[in-house]
């Protein structure tokens, strides 16, 4: 007689109808998605197996069902079972080593010590990726956060694109070309990049499967991201205990001064280079300061005129716009013109011209942060041109690129 014929397929393989999600990678599958699987006419070992290869993820286990589990995906340690190695979940399923900027490292050792564990689908060719990664890698510049350990899973078409796009990014990666890498876009349903999947350091289990919107609703906050993810913040550095430091004097209460010879001095200042007004008014003010709160002694209140630093400094610059708003706090100069001099304690004309410099210092500080942000995106946006492939449309309503193949039918 002739043998048993194979169960009876469907024109097309396709996931269960309204299958449960898949659970995460190192859980077990939901038994409704097994039971539905066996009523299609498999045996419920095969069931099992091709999950357990797919990571639970039913429409590609249907695809192995129908067409046989890949040996790449079949040498994978199934979801839950201790893999070879240290036993770590990690190492079943990124695999037994991770790309450091050292070099190869055992995933176990890459990841130690993470609370959580991001897995960041991006790709060189990608324009809302070359937008994603910069400010992603700013967020994570310097170790500021070792619980978080961030692993590159890459969609680059060729290992020198890999190396190229990896040396922009301080984290880990999934060496380039494993087989873990579609068994991921498939285990956590990722349809298009950049996407950030959010797993628990220590278990694997999903915590956030779109940690993109996480971070970037944090405006890449990263502390905050920890809060929204479950992770406690740090104990606090212990403080040095240091002798209390002797309170300030409370200033003079302003009096009126000349604002026009103020406003006059201060607006030459403000024509000259950013270096020569930040020194400018550091020591202007720290020679205030000085006089403000050591009223008593005589050493404050003389300014020599011929001191090299403090005329290149203060009292020369911008057109001796030094000497002007020392005299109007009170300052005088001595007859032969060595020194500036104050002939008491200072009063409210000191705390006025303290408070007006203080304010310009304010001002060119904020003016210069604003230029060099504004220069550091114009850089930016140059490179991006430079760098990026021309990119025409695409892409869905969160502007992720769409990866992988296509599963709906034509006609």
């Amino acid at each position: 007689p002739a043998a048993a014929a194979a169960p009876a397929a469907p024109a097309a393989p396709a996931a269960p109808a309204a299958a449960a999600p898949p659970a995460p990678a190192g859980g077990s599958a939901p038994p409704e998605v097994i039971a539905q699987l066996c009523a299609m006419g498999f045996d419920r070992p095969k069931v099992e197996q091709a999950l357990a290869a797919a990571f639970n993820n039913p429409e590609r286990a249907v695809d192995y069902l129908f067409n046989g589990i890949p040996a790449a995906a079949a040498g994978l340690p199934a979801a839950g079972a201790a893999p070879t190695g240290t036993g770590h979940w990690a190492e079943g399923v990124l695999g037994q080593q991770l790309v450091t900027k050292s070099g190869l490292q055992p995933t176990a050792q890459a990841l130690q010590g993470a609370s959580i564990v991001a897995l960041y689908f991006s790709a060189h060719w990608c324009p809302p990726c070359r937008g994603f990664t910069p400010q992603l890698a700013a967020a994570m510049a310097g170790d500021r956060y070792p619980q978080i350990k961030v692993v590159f899973v890459s969609s680059d078409r060729s290992e020198a694109d890999f190396q190229s796009y990896y040396a922009e990014m301080p984290w880990l990666a999934l060496p380039f070309g494993s087989p873990q890498k579609e068994m991921l876009g498939m285990t956590y349903q990722v349809r298009g990049i950049p996407s950030l999947i959010i797993l628990d350091g220590s278990s694997g289990r999903l915590i956030s499967s779109d940690g993109r919107a996480d971070v970037g609703g944090a405006y890449f906050n990263m502390q905050s991201c920890l809060e929204k993810w479950g992770v406690a913040a740090p104990p606090p550095p212990p403080v040095e205990e240091k002798p209390p430091a002797a309170p300030k004097k409370a200033l003079p209460k302003a009096l009126p001064i000349d604002e026009e010879i103020a406003k006059a001095a201060l607006s030459r200042v403000d024509s000259e280079e950013y270096e020569v007004q930040e020194t400018f008014f550091r020591t202007g003010l720290k020679v205030l300061d000085n006089t403000l709160q050591n009223p008593e002694e005589a050493k404050f209140r003389q300014l020599k005129c011929s001191n090299a630093a403090l005329k290149s400094k203060l009292l020369d610059v911008a057109g001796s716009a030094g000497k002007e708003l020392m005299r109007l706090a009170g300052f005088k100069d001595s007859a032969d013109g060595e020194l500036l001099v104050l002939d008491g304690p200072p009063d409210g004309k000191c705390t006025s011209v303290r408070e007006r410099m203080q304010a310009a210092a304010t001002a060119i500080w904020e003016k210069h942060a604003r230029e060099e942000r504004d220069a550091r995106i114009k850089d930016e946006i140059e490179k991006d041109k430079s760098r990026a492939p021309t990119y025409k449309g695409g892409g869905d309503e969160n502007g992720r690129m769409q990866i992988g193949r296509k599963r709906g039918g034509g006609g």
